[in-house]
């Protein structure tokens, strides 16, 4: 389990989760590109998976506190996506309709664990402490999936004397590289009071794997949606989305169903979710089935909804944000910048998703009329109270006009 953690957590370790760049059509041809990722949890510290990030021993002080701060179910998750995209703009002559055109390709990693606390100290400190009890791993779950993709964008806006409506979409194909699901809805875990062996008790129970006899790349592929919808005034924008509508047709995976309870000797406990060795070779085989076979699996689909109001000397914004089969929290975001002459600096507080509270900053800023930066984090209290924080991201962005691609100043 410890191994799996550590991948999960390399996974993301680098880049970061922005939720404030929100790209919108424009009047003009135009290149846009992020990098976003993170991670974040609703009960590790900061300097607990800071061990996985930056390898180092994690020592039993740490481990104690992280155990402290466990509730009865936990979560976990993180990403690693960039994209480029160009986006194309024509209007007619004489016609308040603008249609936007668009290309792009990107990547996109990402892992989500649930999990309870008895899983947590079963992991982190053996069985050797709960000898004679029942740990419960109820409702735990795990998803990792990783994939890139190349898109085509259409929309269209209607301008009217009030407001500006767009509409547009995205249709992506994607390769998919690998994924997995790890699933116990009820389990539990038992040990005898000399330690003598363990009584394993799995109900409902799955592990799902992409393919892992090659290193093929392409280990699937897929489709995806993305739609959009922006209604504009003067001094506001409202944008409501949902995006990864989709799946991915995974070839060769490989599943396991476990519905038992079984007894075993001399085996290390946190081995338990390496398909390829430990438990799972000491099933009986009658009481488990293995299969191959060729899965549809969804992705996470994300809705969102986002406004914003600008003022003279400075704007606002709210963003609300839900995602399934992720082990999300419903998020909230809001935030304010100053709008300065060519840097509008702001601070968010935020809510939800894979942890609690964040305070973060970020910056636009604008160079040669032309060319807009956005960077940021999410979570400024990492480096204040990295025993009590459970987030770290930073996220950039970058979008010019096209002819700074085509003709370089």
């Amino acid at each position: 389990m410890k191994k799996l953690v550590a991948v999960i957590l390399i996974f993301v370790a680098l880049v970061s989760s922005g939720q404030n760049n929100i790209v919108m059509p424009d009047s003009v041809n135009q290149v846009f590109t992020n990098l976003r990722g993170g991670v974040a949890s609703s009960s590790l510290p900061q300097a607990f998976i800071n061990k996985f990030i930056f390898p180092d021993f994690i020592d039993n002080e740490l481990k104690d506190v992280a155990s402290k701060k466990m509730k009865n179910i936990n979560y976990f998750g993180g990403s690693i996506l960039g994209n480029f995209n160009i986006l194309l703009a024509e209007q007619a002559k004489n016609s308040e309709r603008k249609s936007f055109y668009g290309i792009g390709f990107g990547t996109n990693t990402e892992a989500n664990l649930k999990f309870s606390d008895d899983l947590f100290n079963l992991t982190f400190y053996g069985n050797q402490p709960f000898t004679n009890q029942t740990l419960n791993l109820d409702k735990s779950n795990f998803n990792s999936l990783s994939y890139s993709y190349l898109e085509v964008s259409y929309g269209q806006s209607s301008i009217s004397k009030r407001n500006k409506s767009s509409f547009w979409a995205d249709l992506a194909f994607l390769i998919g590289h690998n994924f997995s699901t790890i699933n116990l809805n009820e389990a539990s875990v038992f040990t005898e009071q000399n330690g003598a062996y363990l009584d394993i008790s799995l109900s409902e129970s799955s592990i799902t794997l992409s393919d892992t006899s090659t290193s093929n790349l392409a280990k699937g592929f897929g489709a995806k949606l993305d739609l959009f919808y922006l209604r504009e005034t003067e001094n506001s924008k409202f944008l409501f989305s949902t995006e990864n509508i989709g799946t991915i047709f995974w070839r060769n995976s490989e599943a396991a169903f476990l519905d038992t309870t079984f007894r075993f000797e001399g085996l290390k406990i946190g081995n338990i979710f390496q398909l390829s060795d430990s438990i799972w070779n000491q099933v009986p085989s009658t009481d488990r089935l293995i299969s191959n076979k060729n899965p549809y699996k969804s992705l996470p689909v994300d809705f969102s909804a986002y406004f914003r109001k600008d003022l003279s000397r400075l704007s606002f914004d709210v963003l609300a944000r839900y995602r399934l089969f992720a082990n999300y929290l419903p998020f909230l975001r809001s935030g304010i910048n100053f709008n300065l002459q060519n840097v509008k600096p702001g601070i968010t507080v935020s809510y939800g998703g894979y942890n609690a509270f964040n305070l973060g900053i970020n910056a636009d800023i604008s160079l040669f009329d032309s060319l807009k930066i956005q960077l940021g984090t999410n979570n400024l209290l990492t480096s204040i109270f990295p025993n009590s924080s459970s987030s770290l991201d930073v996220y950039l962005g970058l979008r010019f006009p096209l002819h700074f691609l085509l003709y370089p100043m």
